[in-house]
């Protein structure tokens, strides 16, 4: 199953120093979210704390409290300078990639590297409403709303083409093609529409981040990056870590040996 981490906390000090961020399941939305995050500040203080963004390939609902905002939005590369200024308060929900464009009927390019208000999606998601409730009661809102747009819908080829990828050890583009029946444009034009994203990224994102799995495992040691699958070589798998986490992978196994 394609489960992509976001390890703010582990990227950077300040971070875990004054935020909290915490992920619980979504196993109510039938496979259309793969988890509900919140983050709130654990500091009264006045301050910018810098999140670091992983690219996953999904497309999340956020709700900003301070800004008053509820919208879509994802990455697809990852964000390393994504600043948030204290007090704050975030909750999301981490979409399936696909799960986007077969909700809404809209292309993942609208929401992907971009913030698509709520409004223009949705009409029936009632803002001031939301924003009049208690961070606690506005989750309950948040969760349930996703619950009515997702119960009567069973995710498609797309919105589960991600777990598919990941249960393999490798794919390459061609292997891709043949398994979805497609030519490579008819997949260029698919992807982009699904996912917001080609199909070479998309592999590329699987590939980090079932190793990225592997490595943040308390039980991994340096003696096994020998086995991280889905790279030509380690200076193949150095380069993709340091592009999409800023550092290689032994620093980010000396993190969760500390």
């Amino acid at each position: 199953m394609y489960y992509p981490l976001q390890i703010p906390y582990q990227l950077n000090r300040s971070f875990a120093q004054n935020i909290t961020y915490t992920e619980t399941s979504a196993v109510e939305c039938g496979g259309f979210v793969l988890c509900f995050w919140a983050m709130q500040p654990v500091t009264s203080r006045n301050l910018t704390v810098r999140n670091i963004i992983v690219t996953d390939g999904c497309i999340d609902l956020i709700a900003n409290f301070e800004e008053r905002q509820v919208g879509f939005a994802g990455m697809s590369r990852t964000d390393f300078h994504f600043d948030i200024t204290l007090p704050a308060h975030f909750i999301g929900a981490r979409l399936a990639p696909g799960a986007f464009y077969q909700l809404t009927g809209l292309d993942a390019t609208e929401a992907m590297d971009t913030f698509l208000p709520i409004e223009n999606v949705f009409r029936d998601f009632d803002e001031a409403h939301f924003f009049s409730l208690s961070f606690d009661e506005a989750n309950m809102y948040f969760k349930r709303f996703l619950f009515e747009k997702t119960k009567t819908k069973t995710p498609d080829l797309f919105t589960t083409l991600f777990h598919t990828l990941s249960d393999q050890e490798c794919f390459t583009t061609k292997e891709l093609y043949c398994l979805l029946h497609f030519s490579p444009r008819q997949c260029q034009r698919l992807f982009i529409k699904h996912f917001g994203i080609g199909p070479k990224m998309a592999l590329s994102v699987v590939r980090f981040q079932k190793c990225l799995e592997i490595l943040t495992s308390p039980e991994t040691t340096p003696a096994d990056l020998v086995n991280v699958a889905g790279y030509y070589d380690q200076p193949h798998l150095i380069k993709d870590f340091k592009r999409n986490i800023g550092i290689t992978p032994l620093e980010l196994i000396r993190i969760y040996q500390t």
